[in-house]
Parts: structure tokens; sequence; C-alpha cells
């Protein structure tokens, strides 16, 4: 095995493992790990509606949901299925966890009323405390959460990620906190420094109308983050915050400009990095953290495209006309993106090497493979 693993590397071949979700149906979904170099999976979720897993850190656990027998619940295990457990929720309902930057939290959303009351939870590994996150909610920076009457209000949270490094937080704060109309600022960085921080996106309502908001949480506080960026900050629907390695740029959708473009923000304000006419989202950041793979209609069909972040510069990473292509994810060299693709009528991993084009497929036979993530560190 050594050997072959030697040979792949010295052929420029990938190595590692993805993670993915395979099944025939819903109900049997069940969390996988691909080994790419002999090309053997094994199966280590609970296989009752896994849902997409998500790398710890230090490449050595699994997180993901999966159905309990009164709702979902978050489950680690470890990445050869040879330990693993339902963490100790409060809620039945349990949704998209993410991990923490040193591996020992994980934040998630929970349900309390199987509706738009979604709220922010912190897990702690170590202890087993589950914590609420972002209790006083600003929405802009001069009124706290449904203080207007007849104004915007928090429904609810639709997902968290962590902010890894309180870098660009102090970049966006201003010097004078009166400037964003008294904020408590220095409150704010010392709890990210502190418990660390949160990126988020709340559900605002009014009168039937909804809209969406990216926001900074902290255990005890959670502000809108392009309030802090700019001047002013028009409300648009904004989805899917990923911030990349270092945190030192935030990539997010939104419908400013009319249509689902691709936005990032970093230390000079915020850029369209997609700009097109037609849909572009699920921004995923390379390991170096300039370059952003995402899928967009523009070629007619569902593709997965990649840009260069500081230029703007968008090129085809997987595309047809005669089928579709998504969930990218990029290998830790950058050197090569795993995808999903309906070319053979059912949904399978394939691999592109960026700078040959060359295309592998990983996944074959009677089940789809859906959701894959590569590993950050194989050992």
């Amino acid at each position: 095995m050594t050997a072959i693993l030697l040979c792949l590397a010295l052929c420029g071949a990938p190595q590692g493992e993805i993670a993915f979700v395979g099944g025939t149906n819903q109900l049997d979904q069940c969390v996988c790990v691909l080994d790419i170099a002999s090309g053997e999976v094994r199966r280590v979720g609970m296989g009752k509606r896994d849902d997409a897993p998500r790398w710890s850190p230090d490449g050595q656990w699994l997180a993901f949901e999966s159905q309990t027998p009164d709702g979902l619940g978050v489950n680690i295990v470890r990445a050869d299925g040879m330990m693993g457990r339902t963490l100790q929720h409060q809620c039945q309902w349990n949704y998209r966890p993410r991990w923490s930057s040193d591996g020992k939290k994980l934040t998630y959303v929970r349900d309390m009323q199987m509706g738009t009351g979604k709220q922010i939870v912190v897990y702690d590994l170590e202890t087993d405390q589950e914590d609420g996150w972002g209790k006083q909610v600003i929405l802009s920076m001069r009124e706290e959460a449904g203080s207007e009457e007849g104004g915007p209000k928090l429904v609810g949270w639709l997902q968290a990620v962590w902010l890894h490094e309180a870098t660009l937080l102090k970049a966006l704060a201003p010097e004078d906190a009166q400037a964003k109309g008294g904020l408590d600022l220095e409150r704010l960085e010392k709890e990210a420094l502190e418990s660390g921080a949160l990126l988020a996106i709340g559900l605002l309502g009014s009168t039937h109308q909804y809209t969406t908001e990216p926001f900074l949480v902290t255990r005890n506080m959670a502000v809108p983050i392009l309030g802090l960026a700019m001047e002013e900050s028009a409300r648009y629907a904004e989805w899917a915050m990923e911030p990349n390695r270092k945190s030192s740029r935030i990539a997010f959708e939104s419908n400013d400009g009319g249509d689902r473009e691709i936005f990032v923000l970093g230390k000079r304000g915020v850029v369209d990095v997609t700009n097109h006419r037609a849909a572009d989202w699920n921004p995923v950041w390379a390991y170096d953290g300039k370059w952003l793979a995402f899928e967009s209609f523009r070629g007619g069909r569902r593709g997965v495209y990649r840009v260069f972040s500081e230029t703007a510069r968008v090129f085809p990473v997987a595309t047809s006309r005669e089928y579709d292509c998504w969930s990218p994810s990029w290998s830790k060299d950058g050197k090569w993106i795993a995808f999903v693709s309906n070319q053979t009528g059912m949904g399978q991993i394939y691999l592109k090497e960026i700078d040959s084009g060359k295309v592998r497929q990983m996944t074959r036979g009677e089940t789809y493979a859906y959701a894959p993530m590569w590993r950050p560190e194989a050992k």
C-alpha cells in the first residue's frame, strides 16, 4: 500500500479521503468515507437519514445530523467508524453542525417550535454542555430586535458557522464606537476573543414579508456584520456565509443587484466576485483562501465554476448542456475539485484536476453519492 501511495504522489494523482452521503433514498442515507487511492468505501454513519458530513479541523471526526426516534440529532463519529455518539440535545430538532477551529465545540441550529423559531446553539464536546448564543440581538446599529413598532423582527436563525479568527472583526470595527450608534464594540470584540464568534444568517419578518441578514454572533450579542463594514447597508436577502481558513475574508450570497450573486467581505469592503445575470451560489473556499468554487446556472444548466476572489475572474470547472454538476469541494493542495454529477443518470462523485482538466469518476453502483467533503488531514 505504501508503494501505491508513493507512486500516486509522484504521478500527481489525487490522494486522501472524501466523506459523502450515499443511499438509495432519503430513509437509508448514510455517511460514508471514500479512500481515493483504493476506491474503497466504508460506511461510518447511522444510516438513518444522515445528512451532509463536516470534518473536524484535524480530520479525525465527522459531524452530521441524522434521524432520532423523536426528531433529528447531531452525531459525531471517528473517520474509521469505530467510535461515535449522538449529542445530548435539549431540543428534538437540530440541524447543520459546524466545527470550531480547535475541534472542541460545535455550533448548529435547533428548532424549538418546528417552524421559524430556530435558535443558535454551541455545544462543548468536553463538558457536554449546550448553550444558546446571541442573546441580545441588534437589528441595526441603533436598535434591538423588535424594538421598532411595526418594523422587522428576528424570527429565527437559518444557519451558523465559526469565525475562526478575530482579524477581520478588528479591521471592520471603527475606532469611534459612536460611529456605529454607540454599539459596545469593545464588549463584542472581548466576547469574540474569549469564547469565539459565529457568522449566522438571521430570518427577519414584518407583516408577512421576510428577508435575511448576516450577523456576527457571540455568546451574548448578535450584530449585523454588514453594518460594521459599510456606512449604510440596505437590506437584501443573504444566504450561506463562509469564511476562508484565516477568516480574513467572508463569502456570502446576496440578491443585491437583482439576482443571486456571491460577494466577498474583506478589509477593503464588499465586492461582487461572480457578477452575472444567472444565479450563483454555494461558495466554497480553497485552502489558500484566494480561490472560491461555486455553483451557477450561467451555462444553461447547473455547473461548477471557480473564481479568483482578488480579481473576480471566473473559470468553468465542471459544466455541460446534457447534465448537471454541483457540490464542489477542494483538495488541500488546491489542484483537484471533487463534485457531484448526474451524467450517468444518478448523482455520483467525480474529481477534476484543475491544470490538466482530467476527470475521474470515484463512485459507481446502484446508490447515489452526494455532498462530498475532502478530508483536511488524512492520517
